[in-house]
């Protein structure tokens, strides 16, 4: 049984279209656009992979919404199945196309643009915890709503206003003092950190780190809030 709730899981997460391009299309494609890895353009490929994967994790997620909606988990918990193992195995099924993209990538970066295995092993660890963060985020915002269109406008405009003020898109330089600190609520914010400060750096530093404990703290704090959410 727990085997067939991730399986159905990951199938319901990939159904949408547009999940499907998020998670398995645009980064392949991303990564094969070479100027928004060497700085020739004023976009980063390193931003908008942030951006690909906070909206694949949230779309993946949806499946929990889905599953309250029709009653599904009404029917899966009179099974011999706890509610923990329920969303341990959804958490995973978001988890792997994700984790996926992200091994896909930093391979991809070794041999396409002669990263150093430094960089493409820090890139690797920051874009795997983000991935975490995103979506044990996803999870806990879903938590909040009974409707998927009431969820899915909301956190429409939280990724819009995260990805901006992450500097993911933008580099932070460019907004005002006052809001360059704005973007610290939000995991994508210490994600492009230890980015930023790996690829300026070249080595493991103390910013990469910061950013990285940042993310994993941001992680326990969604996963214990949506634990503690009813699903039923």
């Amino acid at each position: 049984m727990t085997m067939t709730i991730f399986h159905f899981a990951l199938l319901k997460g990939l159904r949408h279209p547009m999940s499907l391009i998020l998670n398995c299309l645009a980064p392949i494609a991303l990564i094969l656009i070479r100027p928004l890895w060497t700085g020739e353009e004023a976009l980063s490929g390193f931003g908008l992979l942030i951006f690909l994967i906070w909206g694949g994790a949230f779309l993946m997620s949806q499946g929990t919404l889905n599953d309250r909606e029709s009653g599904a988990i009404t029917r899966i918990m009179a099974a011999p199945v706890s509610m923990r193992r329920y969303l341990a195995q959804n958490l995973l099924a978001y988890m792997v196309p994700l984790a996926a993209q992200v091994t896909l990538i930093s391979v991809l970066g070794l041999v396409l643009y002669d990263w150093s295995l430094t960089l493409a092993l820090g890139l690797f660890l920051c874009y795997t915890v983000f991935t975490v963060a995103s979506v044990t985020l996803s999870f806990a915002w879903n938590c909040l709503f009974k409707s998927k269109n009431s969820s899915f406008s909301s956190y429409s405009a939280i990724v819009t206003f995260g990805v901006l003020l992450s500097g993911a898109l933008i580099p932070l330089e460019f907004f005002p003092t006052a809001l360059q600190y704005v973007g610290a609520i939000f995991p994508a914010y210490w994600g492009m950190r230890a980015i930023n400060s790996l690829a300026e750096l070249g080595t493991f530093n103390i910013d990469y780190w910061v950013g990285i404990a940042a993310m994993v703290l941001f992680s326990i704090a969604f996963l214990l809030y949506g634990g503690k959410r009813r699903m039923i």
